[in-house]
């Protein structure tokens, strides 16, 4: 009975929410790749100026949407349940979020010249004008996204996301090659007018879905929510705007402390300037792309802890915290050592626009940030598991302490230690969010897996050392990011598999898992 439950919730967790994942999967690959020919175009200034006007973008559409798509979907999925009509809310939502998002854009655009200022780069100015419409299109966007969820019906919203960042590469790219002989101002304006027009362009589209799908279903209620229902859904809103917030906030933190930091402490703004766009570009870009897969799982989290609380199943929400656990730190940790080992060739051979000196800065911060991918997976993982645990205020205030602490030591690191600073500060926050986030959810359910993760942390470490022998004895550059990659998943596989990291009944769960569960069979180590 054990080994069927195990099996059973690890394949429901994997293949939980398979459309949206593989439409953000998609999405963010798409948009991984985006950065790397914007980098090239632009420059490390370029990119810079770029990355100061994107986050308080990204930061303005949160605090608009004010976790409102996410309750519109948790409603609408409800009231569909008990065969009610579900559009009012989607009305109700939609009005809400035009008129926040129309404000934001107007307040992005009036206040462009004194962001650009604060920031440390006047030069900056007009690229929140040219972004500013694009916060309206997100509001229709949220809204539409969370009705459709809600309606079980997640085609247009994994859609969308790929054809946004469709648009905003092809977009993005055509517009910054086309104004680049203006200057670089004018080519971040290219790029960033391709973010507006990927928004529009994604924001008819659902428009359109929303359309056809409507005429089919007609309205048989009143479409105005009562006063109760309206503060039911911002009820259900507030937590989920709160933990949306976070991120975004440090990320606009990260814009207006590191430039002036660096500046405090004797960096010309053009250099400083450079300096945040290879952390917050380049850097950040090759960080992130481990962090798809998990959020992925993530995504798939939520759902299924959801359901399994519900049904009081304490077993399946326990075997699918502790798949979920060990996922993230098996795709991790082979990554973060990876990005140590190989991460100067991997700069070299995707921004062949950059100097030798950007590349070198590049690669000692990857280096820093590179273990970020394990504790901001991990992080991830955590706060779904405590959303699925219907404790997402827990979640909340780890990661505004958390923030705090960043904040402090971004202030104190960058100014006397320079940009390696910001890394390391990132590094620290997501130390602490992890830590405090692993504590609550360990007081909900007492699960331990230091053992587990312990051998996962091993079979990096050896896997990191068969990769030192192939970095010295293969040149730098695609060669030798092919062979370590090859290389090292290798060794990484079959330790991971020998050191029975997962239980037979969790490898059967897993791709090609009756093989792995046949070799850890015949190799049996450390159980």
């Amino acid at each position: 009975m054990r080994a069927r439950g195990a099996t059973a919730g690890g394949g429901k967790l994997v293949g939980g929410a398979a459309i949206l994942a593989a439409g953000s999967i998609i999405a963010k690959i798409i948009g991984a790749f985006y950065r790397v020919p914007l980098t090239n175009i632009l420059g490390a200034e370029g990119i810079g100026m770029y990355q100061l006007v994107f986050p308080v973008f990204a930061l303005f559409t949160t605090l608009s949407t004010s976790g409102i798509p996410v309750a519109l979907s948790r409603i609408v999925a409800e009231k569909r349940a008990e065969g009610r009509e579900t559009k009012k809310y989607l009305v109700s939502a939609l009005i809400s979020l035009l008129a926040v998002s129309a404000l934001a854009g107007i307040l992005i655009a009036s206040l462009s010249g004194v962001l650009a200022r604060v920031q440390g780069n006047p030069t900056t100015a007009s690229g929140y004008i040219v972004i500013a419409p694009a916060v309206f299109f997100v509001g229709v966007i949220a809204a539409l996204r969370g009705w459709f969820q809600g309606e079980m019906y997640m085609v247009p919203t994994a859609l969308s996301n790929v054809i946004e960042q469709l648009v905003k590469l092809g977009a993005g790219i055509g517009f910054a090659v086309a104004f680049a002989d203006r200057g670089v101002v004018a080519a971040v304006r290219g790029a960033l007018l391709g973010v507006t027009l990927s928004e529009a362009v994604a924001a008819v589209y659902l428009v359109v879905v929303y359309a056809v799908r409507s005429r089919k279903r007609p309205v048989r209620e009143c479409l105005r929510l009562s006063r109760d229902e309206a503060r039911g859904m911002f009820r259900v809103a507030f937590p989920f705007a709160l933990l949306g917030v976070i991120m975004p906030l440090g990320t606009f933190l990260d814009s207006l402390i590191i430039v002036n930091a660096l500046k405090w402490g004797g960096v010309a703004t053009e250099a400083a300037t450079a300096q945040y766009g290879l952390y917050s570009g380049p850097v950040a870009s090759l960080v992130n792309a481990p962090v798809i897969a998990i959020m992925s799982l993530a995504m798939a989290v939520v759902p299924s802890v959801s359901l399994s609380r519900a049904d009081r199943d304490l077993a399946a929400i326990i075997t699918k915290s502790r798949m979920s656990i060990k996922l993230v730190y098996l795709v991790g940790v082979p990554a973060a050592l990876f990005f140590v080992l190989f991460g100067r060739s991997i700069l070299s051979v995707l921004y062949p626009a950059l100097p030798a000196a950007s590349v070198s800065l590049a690669a000692n911060l990857l280096s820093v940030q590179a273990f970020g991918v394990v504790l901001v997976g991990a992080t991830q993982i955590y706060i779904s598991l405590l959303q699925g645990l219907d404790k997402t205020m827990w979640a909340v205030k780890s990661l505004f302490a958390a923030l705090v602490v960043k904040v402090v030591l971004s202030l104190v690191l960058v100014r006397y230690t320079g940009i390696l600073g910001a890394s390391a500060a990132s590094i620290a926050m997501s130390t602490v969010s992890l830590i405090l986030l692993g504590v609550s959810f360990r007081r909900l359910t007492d699960i331990h897996e230091e053992k587990s993760i312990a051998k996962v942390l091993l079979a990096g470490v050896i896997m990191a050392l068969v990769g030192i022998t192939v970095r010295e004895y293969v040149p730098a550059g695609v060669a030798a990011i092919a062979a370590g990659a090859a290389v090292c998943a290798v060794a990484y596989i079959w330790l991971t598999t020998l050191f029975g990291v997962f239980s037979e009944e969790e490898l059967r769960s897993l791709p090609f898992g009756g093989k792995l569960a046949r070799f850890r069979r015949a190799v049996r180590f450390w159980d």
